[in-house]
């Protein structure tokens, strides 16, 4: 009888002394996205401040108190896109912009907040942790540097379960939509970001043209077979990517 009382015991102590993993709830953060952000991915920047910053606040200490090394790789990656987004917000929010060479050195490189247990600029999650760790080049239409040129910011939560379809998603529309990119019967012309990152298009699909082909509307696949010729691109747009009259004074 003591024998399964101490076995019984024993798995008891076992049990509760092993690391809780809970995953990371992005709920708030979709409600927050629905509630402020519109159809054409701009933010409602001073309504969110006035009237949910304490939600916000809520979802960014969920974010700083998160353990990665307890999430799965699918996991790990929506979180980071998310993280990302959060902080980009918070740094607007506190009146920070990517209107200007200093003012985006200030915004990416300088600003930081804890992230996963330890500070993080946008910077670092972007180039240290989403583009070197993951490798998937999807990532660059998700996170959004609050600029107009930037992907629209998307009106939820990026989650495990579905994230592979969001991803897709968010390729197709920042491909396809001609504020971002001009692919007509004429000409060719794409986002810098195609520019800036092409080696992680070249990486994942041996050319920014057969990464292209994969999302590009069917009546655009002739013009993007013809990227031999080399594009143009558009000049990027920095304006801040706020609703009218929703700057945060």
């Amino acid at each position: 009888m003591w024998h399964s009382v101490f076995f019984l015991t024993l798995i008891g102590i076992l049990v509760s002394n092993q690391p809780c993993r809970a995953a990371v709830d992005h709920n708030p953060w979709t409600k927050l996205l629905a509630r402020y952000v519109d159809e054409n991915g701009r933010v409602a920047y001073r309504d969110l401040q006035a009237n949910d910053l304490s939600t916000f606040a809520g979802y960014l200490a969920t974010l700083a108190q998160a353990r990665v090394e307890e999430m799965s790789a699918i996991e790990e990656k929506a979180f980071w896109i998310n993280a990302y987004n959060a902080v980009i917000v918070s740094g607007v929010l506190k009146g920070y912009t990517a209107e200007g060479l200093l003012a985006r050195k200030r915004l990416f490189n300088w600003y930081s907040l804890p992230i996963a247990g330890k500070g993080r600029t946008p910077d670092e999650i972007e180039h240290q942790i989403l583009r070197k760790k993951f490798r998937d080049p999807r990532i660059h239409f998700t996170i959004v540097c609050a600029s107009t040129s930037c992907p629209k910011l998307r009106r939820e939560a990026y989650v495990s379960d579905r994230l592979d379809q969001q991803l897709d998603d968010a390729a197709q529309i920042f491909i396809n939509d001609q504020q971002r990119n001009q692919i007509t019967t004429q000409t060719v012309a794409l986002s810098m970001i195609f520019k800036w990152f092409a080696q992680d298009f070249i990486d994942d699909a041996g050319s920014v043209a057969n990464f292209l082909l994969r999302f590009v509307a069917n009546g655009k696949k002739d013009m993007v077979k013809a990227l031999a010729d080399g594009p143009h691109y558009l000049e990027y747009t920095w304006t801040l990517n706020a609703q009218a009259g929703q700057r945060v004074p």
